[in-house]
């Protein structure tokens, strides 16, 4: 009886260091804002932008615009790093973007919550940080030279999608 217990105990212990994941490390700064149009997306594994995962990049050379829908609500986000649970995440978005002067429209819309800053996230000009199915925001702005936009996102279960887009305007 005690050496087929101590055989269970074995065959355990083996099969747990057989299937065990090696450790992730998470890749990206969390500091870095992209450049040329290509948002840093920082993404986090819990609503509250704490334990930090890896990055994705949204946007491309042309256009910083983007319409990111992360996947089915059940599953794995991969991510340059670790992988996240899709059903509750979080992600910080950076760029840093030269404007010529002018208006220009900025919408933004998210199913859960999120919210726009030009300032590097001292404030929020956008913000609709409440659980809800995809909306989107719109804000018009005239602006002339360089600014640090994030986007902050979370997600509390259901669908993930996050959008960014501007366009220029006649503002008068």
């Amino acid at each position: 009886m005690i050496r087929n217990l101590q055989l269970i105990i074995a065959f355990l212990l083996v099969s747990k260091l057989v299937t065990a994941q090696p450790p992730c490390t998470p890749l990206g700064d969390q500091n870095s804002f992209g450049t040329g149009n290509v948002w840093i997306g920082y993404v986090y594994d819990n609503m509250n932008f704490t334990n930090y995962r890896g990055f994705v990049n949204q946007g491309t050379a042309g256009s910083p615009n983007f319409d990111y829908n992360f996947g089915s609500a059940n599953g794995n986000l991969n991510t340059n790093g670790c992988n996240v649970d899709r059903t509750t995440f979080s992600v910080r978005f950076k760029l840093r973007r030269t404007f010529t002067n002018g208006g220009y429209r900025i919408v933004v819309g998210g199913d859960d919550g999120y919210r726009f800053s030009l300032d590097g996230g001292a404030t929020w000009v956008i913000n609709n940080f409440t659980d809800h199915a995809y909306q989107t925001t719109t804000y018009d702005v005239v602006v002339n030279g360089s600014y640090d936009l994030v986007i902050e996102y979370y997600e509390n279960g259901g669908d993930n999608w996050v959008s960014f887009n501007v366009s220029s305007i006649c503002m008068g």
